[in-house]
């Protein structure tokens, strides 16, 4: 099983080993910090058995209470962005307890509110990611190996969307290979999703994972990034399957998969042999060992570099550092253009959050006019 080493340092605001969750999870190592959360490993001593523990954590919006384990946000303008994801956090991963024991979802046993955020206990994977999985072996997936993850993947999302729910960020850090031979959907992103596009994700159609993953697999095969949704053929992607993904990838309703049923009856057409990429556990170890460095060091890189953004924020009103905030949480490159209606929700939200203020205030001069009148 994957262990933190003993030399790697702990990061910074995780909560500290031995710590008890909701009674009965006690945290021993961190797994994994990324932009949204930190992954956990735990124990649950009811049920006697090693789990993950994610806890929603988008630190550009919350900081931690040492002295108390809770979490606050960093202002009153985060504060309604960070627990609408922490509701979006809790609501979707509350829906994929009802999946347990599926072949190609990460079992969700449990999902909770605690420390003034939310967290979800998953089953103990042993393995890589996909993105894990190309460096190890420094080569493109083979058809055969994407053809086994393209099924695999059908399944997961046929159990996904059948519970009135999406994935909202497929990629290759949440395809998960395990040493056991099976390929599981991992990392849900509602929150994440939901925050970026500043609507509520439940208005999201089925066919955004689906291209999502027609995108994720075509970088694999290639080797080549995908800019918008526009491929060229590849030498190292058979034409069927190229054709598979253009599909995956097409804004035209009338031409894309509009549905899992489909795209899993076309996968099926297919005259491709499906190979399981080989996971041994010396794999998942060097993995592991490999993201913690990475982690490391790209800490030790942002560390100066936010603390310069931050020093002419102070001068900026409360609304402006939030929006500033967000946008440094969830976007990690140019940012699309806003369709009307993102821009008239976000419009909105923004309207909504300055009303709430400005009501605050007011009340709050009334109360203190009041007190003085009567004293």
């Amino acid at each position: 099983m994957n262990t933190q080493t003993a030399d790697e340092p702990r990061p910074a605001e995780a909560l500290p080993a031995g710590t008890i969750l909701h009674r009965r999870y006690r945290i021993s190592d961190v797994i994994a910090r990324g932009t949204y959360g930190i992954t956990y490993d735990a124990h649950d001593e009811k049920q006697n058995i090693d789990v993950a523990l994610k806890e929603y954590f988008p630190y550009a919006l919350a900081g931690r209470v040492m002295e108390t384990g809770g979490l606050t946000p960093k202002n009153k303008a985060c504060g309604a962005l960070f627990f609408l994801g922490s509701e979006m956090f809790y609501r979707q991963h509350l829906a994929l307890t009802d999946a347990r024991g599926s072949s190609n979802v990460v079992s969700v046993y449990n999902a909770f509110f605690e420390n003034g955020t939310s967290y979800a206990v998953m089953e103990r994977l042993e393995g890589v990611t996909l993105e894990g999985f190309l460096k190890l072996r420094r080569r493109r997936l083979t058809p055969e190996e994407a053809m086994f993850i393209a099924a695999s993947m059908a399944d997961a999302l046929l159990v996904v969307h059948s519970l009135n729910s999406l994935h909202y960020d497929i990629n290759a850090q949440s395809v998960f290979l395990c040493t056991d031979g099976t390929v599981k959907l991992i990392d849900f992103g509602a929150a994440k999703a939901g925050l970026r596009a500043r609507h509520e994700v439940d208005d999201t159609e089925p066919w955004l994972d689906l291209n999502a993953l027609g995108r994720t697999l075509f970088e694999a095969m290639s080797g080549r990034r995908v800019n918008g949704d526009d491929i060229s053929p590849s030498e190292h992607v058979p034409m069927q399957f190229y054709d598979l993904l253009l599909r995956m990838l097409h804004q035209d309703g009338a031409r894309r998969f509009n549905s899992v049923f489909e795209y899993r009856h076309a996968l099926a057409c297919l005259e491709i042999g499906a190979v399981c990429p080989d996971v041994t556990p010396e794999d998942a170890r060097a993995a592991f060992v490999s993201q913690k460095q990475a982690q490391s060091a790209k800490a030790q890189q942002q560390a100066p570099q936010t603390q310069t953004a931050q020093q002419p924020a102070q001068k900026r009103t409360i609304i402006d550092r939030a929006l500033d905030t967000l946008e440094g949480a969830v976007q990690s490159g140019p940012a699309p253009e806003e369709t009307p209606e993102q821009e008239m929700h976000r419009k909105h939200i923004t309207r909504r959050v300055f009303l709430i203020y400005a009501g605050i205030a007011a009340v709050t001069l009334v109360v203190a006019l009041l007190i003085r009148f009567l004293s």
